[in-house]
């Protein structure tokens, strides 16, 4: 009987030495994330304050990211998008993750810098909040410099790999 459960003890120890030294499984942002954006902005000095409804699909491949923003802006300019390209870091362990991406790509001409808020890995709904600031002085239908900070607010709604557009070569 000890010889049994001496192999059942070094059974289970090797098992447990398997599972420790597999690598966990590398998390990705890749995915549809739907969410709202709410925004502060100053055009030509006036300030005002808006937010929507956005589609985010992001494509990660190792710490790269292809992201694309896309949005109704009922006020203006009706559909609209924005490429994005970036980079994505994990914590050693793989239950923490944050990115940047910055415009590459635009319906008219502006920058931005967009900032992914360190977030858990281990949420079963898996979503971030985010920040960026955006600025242009190209915006169809406004005179003069328009600046913007805005905070995003998404939950991941597919991790099915979407169709990113890569950003245009410089």
């Amino acid at each position: 009987m000890n010889a049994l459960k001496s192999k059942r003890a070094f059974g289970t120890a090797f098992l447990l030495a398997i599972v420790a030294a597999t690598p966990a499984a590398a998390f990705s942002l890749t995915g549809t994330y739907k969410g709202v954006v709410a925004c502060d902005s100053t055009t030509a000095g006036e300030a005002s304050t808006w937010g929507w409804n956005i589609e985010l699909l992001i494509v990660q491949d190792g710490s790269d990211l292809r992201v694309d923003y896309k949005y109704v802006d009922t006020a203006e300019l009706g559909n609209e998008y924005t490429l994005y390209s970036g980079k994505a870091a994990t914590s050693a362990d793989g239950s923490v993750v944050s990115a940047y991406f910055k415009a590459c790509d635009a319906s008219f001409p502006a920058d931005e810098l967009v900032r992914i808020a360190p977030t858990s890995t281990k949420d079963k709904q898996f979503g971030f909040a985010a920040d960026s600031i955006w600025a242009s002085d190209q915006v169809p239908n406004l005179p003069g410099l328009t600046v913007q900070s805005c905070r995003w607010s998404l939950s991941r709604t597919s991790t099915e790999a979407p169709t990113v557009k890569a950003c245009p070569t410089q």
